[in-house]
């Protein structure tokens, strides 16, 4: 068939967008950033899906074979199921000229060479290759001498169940590694939101001067992603929906921004009526809905896929924390004053409500993954930890267990993913972090380390395994510290 005559279908470029269902949604035209070292991600959304469906990429000592299209026992190469030739006629130049796209001239990128080849290159750049897709090729063995830190990278993509073992008390086995951001430090100052993929090593990065940025999580490089910039609209908060497929991002404005990472575009929706703002929500578990924190104690509660308001939850006054349970049949909303609320989900009304001990005004609240424990903390620097049948059948419950470890107001509150580790931070006093081991009520004593400098923390999180650990504070920065304990991403 004539080159001239073939009809293929061109998808849009990251910063063009279809035409929105609605007439309050308006898309965003957003600016996509980079800089030498980053990894530019292509129209094509077959190449950034791949990289969240495929491990993440195979550092040198990692212990991950390298791949060869032939096994050692020197068995005939398998080939490929399918072959598309209309695939293998196009050339960069042609494809990126239909698109209306530039690369940096030379190497693969030659307008010469074939297109598939380039979408290949960089396809492995960002992602490596799969191990199914290692033809022929046997599993590696690994060397008993090989560094344990690099056990995590075996993994990364889509997580592996490990044998548990117990979390001890006392002292916890950590390295800090490089910052998560270190390619960019362009988010905040003020980073307000630092988000992990839940299936695949991605992080998410989120500050006041609208820019959020995906990077590839390995302790070692932490290679940046994409970019994506908005004008006027400070990200106050950022979370993963749909299993990673989407982001949304909220500010102080009127409006919010969901970013889809399969398409790598931006969607602008109206907030619903009643609505001014959303710098404070939290997303169920199953991702459908989500919860947004407004005045005079409303809770507004949105669908997650329509982004509809679906009703408004009122509490007696201003609330200052949300957060479901496990299974996101409760959401547990702390106020200005002692009191939590308990909204039934399914129900749409209020469950129960309980006085916090010894709190005169709520700051935060965590509930643990295992659906046993809730966390709350206050202005004062106190967090209590109460058992969840407690808080459920009583107006004044008694916490298990109290921390004072910190002085000022509890500004972040975090349970792992296991429910052995409370982490606890402050904005007020720099190097304001604490790691709680819960079984035993204790605090680990050598965390944070001696003369760190993590700064004013603004925010942190845990990856989906535990196996790293990010603190976001107003000075641009974002930690990371690998958690040897733990050995999944």
């Amino acid at each position: 068939m004539p080159r001239q005559s073939r009809k293929r279908k061109i998808l849009q470029s990251s910063d063009q967008i279809e035409s929105a269902p609605r007439e309050k949604i308006r898309i965003n035209k957003t600016g996509l950033l980079g800089n030498g070292g980053s990894v530019d991600l292509f129209a094509n959304p077959a190449v950034f899906l791949g990289h969240f469906d495929a491990p993440g990429p195979a550092n040198p000592d990692s212990g991950i074979d390298s791949g060869s299209a032939e096994d050692s026992d020197g068995q005939e190469q398998k080939k490929p199921a399918w072959f598309d030739e209309d695939d293998q006629g196009i050339e960069v130049g042609e494809a990126l000229a239909v698109q209306g796209r530039r690369l940096p001239a030379g190497g693969i990128n030659d307008s010469r060479n074939k297109y598939s080849h380039l979408l290949e290159h960089k396809f492995e750049a960002i992602a490596g290759t799969p191990t199914w897709a290692r033809l022929g090729k046997a599993k590696a063995e690994v060397s008993d001498s090989e560094d344990e830190d690099d056990e995590i990278f075996h993994t990364v993509g889509f997580i592996n169940k490990t044998r548990r073992t117990t979390l001890p008390a006392g002292s916890l086995e950590f390295k800090q590694v490089k910052d998560l951001n270190c390619e960019t430090y362009t988010e905040g100052p003020f980073i307000n939101s630092v988000e992990f993929h839940p299936t695949s090593s991605v992080g998410l990065v989120a500050g006041n001067k609208g820019v959020a940025t995906l990077f590839a999580v390995d302790g070692k490089k932490n290679n940046k992603l994409h970019s994506v910039a908005f004008e006027g609209f400070p990200i106050m908060c950022a979370k993963f929906v749909k299993n990673g497929e989407e982001a949304i991002l909220g500010s102080n404005r009127k409006h919010i921004f969901v970013y889809d990472l399969i398409e790598a575009r931006s969607v602008r929706y109206n907030l619903p009526s009643g609505m001014t703002q959303c710098k404070k929500f939290t997303v169920s578990p199953d991702s459908k809905y989500f919860a947004v924190a407004g005045k005079w104690g409303d809770v507004h509660l949105l669908s997650a896929a329509s982004k509809e308001k679906i009703i408004t939850l009122k509490q007696d006054s201003e609330v200052t924390a949300l957060e479901f349970n496990s299974t996101g049949s409760m959401l547990f909303a702390h106020s200005d004053t002692s009191e939590v609320t308990i909204f039934d989900i399914n129900m749409r009304r209020v469950k129960h409500k309980f006085s916090d001990e010894g709190c005169l005004q709520g700051s935060a609240v965590a509930a643990a993954s295992s659906n046993q424990f809730l966390a709350c903390g206050s202005a004062q620097g106190v967090v209590n930890l109460y058992g969840m049948e407690d808080v459920l059948q009583s107006n004044l419950p008694k916490p298990r267990r109290s921390i004072f470890n910190l002085t000022t107001s509890i500004s972040g509150l975090k349970f792992n993913s296991s429910s052995e580790i409370l982490a606890l931070t402050s904005t007020d006093i720099k190097n304001s972090a604490k790691l709680f081991h819960v079984a035993s009520g204790t605090v680990f004593k050598n965390f944070p380390a001696f003369q760190s400098k993590l700064g004013h923390l603004n925010c942190i999180n845990f990856t989906p395994g535990s196996g790293f650990l990010a603190l976001g504070n107003r000075q641009s920065v974002v930690s990371l510290f690998r958690l040897k304990h733990f050995k999944n991403y």
